[in-house]
């Protein structure tokens, strides 16, 4: 496997596990499929060096992505926060692919000057949950019966890790 910063040429291969994600449900808070044109301001504001976007390549493909995402933007204080996002295509989860990922992600993130990652997923998302905990993070906040997915009502959980202490 690789891991690669993304750019413009991948967009749509990352909307498109996203998507499959939503699709598949409990995965994210969509309800529906997103657009490039409607995601267009968040591609935009990652950048290489700040808020990189990677995703991990197997046999040139892209199975998978990872986000760095300003937490509370524009709030100085919190600079050094990011919210980690993560999707794999569906055929290669429970391969220890993600495992590889957040490995990679979180050294990649400590490099960055990160001190802290969260991580905000649907309380429904169990193997999230199960993965995030593997890495160490801890259950830092609960959003109680907040998502409504037609006849679903769930909550959000934070999670997050301190990298550099």
């Amino acid at each position: 496997m690789n891991l690669r910063i993304a750019n413009k040429n991948d967009w749509q291969r990352i909307l498109d596990i996203y998507n499959q994600a939503t699709v598949t449900g409990f995965c994210n808070a969509d309800t529906e499929p997103v657009s490039i044109q409607s995601r267009r301001d968040w591609f935009l504001e990652h950048s290489p060096t700040e808020y990189p976007i990677y995703v991990v390549e197997k046999n040139d493909n892209i199975i998978g992505w990872c986000s760095l995402s300003p937490y509370r933007k524009g709030r100085k204080a919190l600079n050094t926060v990011a919210e980690i996002s993560f999707f794999l295509e569906n055929q290669f989860k429970g391969q220890g692919v993600g495992t590889w990922l957040i490995q990679n992600v979180i050294i990649e993130a400590r490099n960055l000057g990160f001190n802290n990652l969260i991580a905000i997923l649907l309380d429904k998302n169990e193997a999230s949950i199960r993965l995030l905990k593997n890495h160490g993070f801890e259950k830092w906040g609960h959003l109680p019966e907040i998502a409504y997915f037609n006849d679903t009502i769930c909550g959000q959980f934070i999670y997050g890790l301190k990298i550099n202490r």
